[in-house]
């Protein structure tokens, strides 16, 4: 995506800086009857006047706007898939469509290898592309990715070790590609209406 110069009347900037604090917040658990539910963060006017700075008042006006531009999805303050994009948007060249494919290429040799180690507890469960790529552009800003680790199915037997190993296998694959944005299993909840192709497992 190319970014405006202003989204609901500030600089663009600052509300890209926003929408990727929010993004890359550690996600929040609950436990109930002994099994881990993720917490869904929301995009509220609190949120935006701690994070821009801003009244309350003007918060509220933001807020309503974020919604009307359609970077925020209505009832649910989740980021839209637009506004998951400006989360992720970084100012590069555009890549051409045969590199993009052969970082994921590299993507799916790396979740293969992960797979490998049959003692692992926390593996690659799947990966969904979306997007521009997925969309069959001929360059991209980024490589969009839904990835899904096994880490919640363990259930009861969830360890804190076994969310340090997810975070490992996160770092791993951004060190793949600058180019690579992946999102989490809870980010796809909140981008239910995106259309997604399984790439992993193949």
């Amino acid at each position: 995506m190319e970014l405006p110069k202003s989204i609901a009347g500030l600089d663009a900037r600052l509300v890209r800086l926003m929408f990727r604090n929010f993004v890359q917040r550690d996600s929040e658990y609950i436990w109930k009857d002994g099994v881990p539910s993720i917490v869904v963060r929301k995009i509220t006017p609190d949120l935006i006047e701690a994070e821009l700075n801003v009244s309350a008042n003007e918060a509220v006006e933001i807020h309503a706007k974020l919604i009307t531009e359609g970077w925020i999805e209505p009832g649910k303050f989740t980021p839209s898939r637009k506004g998951m994009g400006l989360a992720q948007h970084i100012d590069r060249p555009k890549l051409p469509r045969t590199e993009a494919e052969a970082i994921l290429g590299q993507v799916l040799a790396w979740a293969d290898r992960t797979n490998a180690d049959q003692h692992a507890r926390v593996t690659v469960k799947s990966i969904h592309l979306f997007g521009s790529l997925e969309r069959g552009a001929l360059q991209v800003s980024d490589i969009d990715l839904f990835i899904e680790f096994t880490t919640m199915d363990l259930g009861l037997d969830l360890e804190p070790e076994d969310q340090e190993r997810e975070d490992e296998l996160c770092e791993e694959l951004a060190a793949i590609s600058e180019y690579l944005s992946p999102s989490s299993y809870l980010e796809r909840m909140m981008m239910d209406d995106v259309s997604v192709r399984k790439i992993f497992p193949r």
